[in-house]
């Protein structure tokens, strides 16, 4: 089994570990940046309505 500070040498080293963890972050903060604005909306307009 490998520690993680192996895994994160191994990622560094190899292009294509790198350019996927690379998009699963980006995708990862992305969506929750767009989930964030979509219940900041709902609730501005849920507290409009009431």
């Amino acid at each position: 089994m490998k520690s993680l500070e192996e895994r994160a040498e191994e990622i560094r080293n190899d292009p294509k570990k790198l350019k996927r963890v690379f998009t699963i972050t980006w995708i990862a903060a992305y969506s929750m940046l767009i989930l964030g604005a979509i219940i900041i909306i709902w609730v501005l307009l849920m507290d409009k309505f009431q």
